[in-house]
């Protein structure tokens, strides 16, 4: 099914584009708030941030080089507080100083109870984790609720708008790496390409798949990894690379993890240890090189 157009509003209440943000939608009560963690204290008098609702902290894990999102969710307490109060006590742990970031995702009718917040912070958690690009700092998975069918429908609506408004924002959080372009490198192959090359270091034949979207070259978990750098290979894949072993992303010369990269070369590099021509490196199905491809499409 062809998705519709959207109109988001917009407001940038400091008139910064860096600052706070408010976003709606026509004919729909939730509000979405994109707010720096310095700037959290400016909302203390928004009736919205005494609401129950779902909240995002958004920073970055610097050991290994990745993006972080916790996703939590706040009912409103006896005080009279709720989702607010709840953000400013992440801000007093110690154990979450990595975000720089908070959305907030409420409603204009305070129509958020228990069963709908459940629901949604569990279904917000699994696909931030299905998508992969993101460490969900989420120990456990959140309890999804019991929801009839027609509730369900309601709350997924709700959803769909929420991952439009945050990858709007520039959080692709929910967004899948091996999402595929609209069209095809060509009008008949598919947009996987694969490598096979023997590298000299280790003696050794490394096989890998990797998949075209709008965003670059996603490198997918199975592939072989040449464990062996080479001397010229650039410091920054040098350093990716050694992290990813670390973690055990890489295991025994085996991806475990998809990988996204903004160049072919880049992406053969990273699995050959070494600096090389992607264009030439990744073929598809029929043996024919990305460059190939490529100029069949000029």
């Amino acid at each position: 099914m062809e998705k519709r157009s959207k109109n988001i509003n917009m407001f940038l209440m400091d008139g910064e584009v860096t600052g706070k943000i408010k976003c709606t939608l026509s004919n729909w009560t939730g509000v979405i708030y994109k707010i720096p963690r310095i700037q959290l204290g400016d909302l203390k008098s928004r009736d919205e941030m005494k609401q129950s609702g779902i909240y995002f902290l958004f920073g970055r894990d610097e050991d290994k080089q990745k993006d972080v999102t916790y996703i939590g969710q706040a009912t409103t307490r006896k005080n009279g507080e709720g989702v607010l109060l709840r953000i400013q006590e992440h801000t007093r742990d110690t154990h979450a100083d990595y975000f720089n970031d908070v959305i907030i995702l409420t409603t204009q009718n305070n129509s958020f109870g228990p069963t709908e917040i459940s629901y949604l912070e569990n279904k917000f958690t699994q696909l931030a984790k299905e998508a992969g690009r993101y460490i969900v700092k989420n120990s456990n998975d959140p309890n999804p609720g019991n929801v009839s069918e027609e509730k369900e429908s309601e709350l997924n609506e709700i959803v769909e708008n929420t991952l439009m408004i945050i990858g709007t924002l520039g959080y692709r959080v929910f967004v899948p790496m091996t999402k595929k372009v609209s069209q095809d490198l060509t009008d008949n192959h598919s947009t996987y390409l694969y490598l096979k090359r023997k590298t000299k270091k280790s003696n050794k034949v490394i096989e890998a798949t990797c998949e075209r979207t709008t965003e670059g070259f996603v490198v997918l978990e199975g592939s072989q990894v040449e464990i062996k750098d080479s001397p010229y290979l650039p410091a920054s894949l040098k350093e990716m690379r050694q992290n990813l072993i670390a973690s055990r992303v890489i295991q025994d010369g085996v991806l475990k993890e998809k990988q996204l990269f903004s160049s072919p070369s880049y992406a053969a590099a990273f699995l050959l240890g070494m600096q090389t021509n992607g264009r030439t490196d990744w073929k598809d199905q029929d043996g024919r090189t990305l460059k190939e491809l490529e100029e069949l499409i000029d």
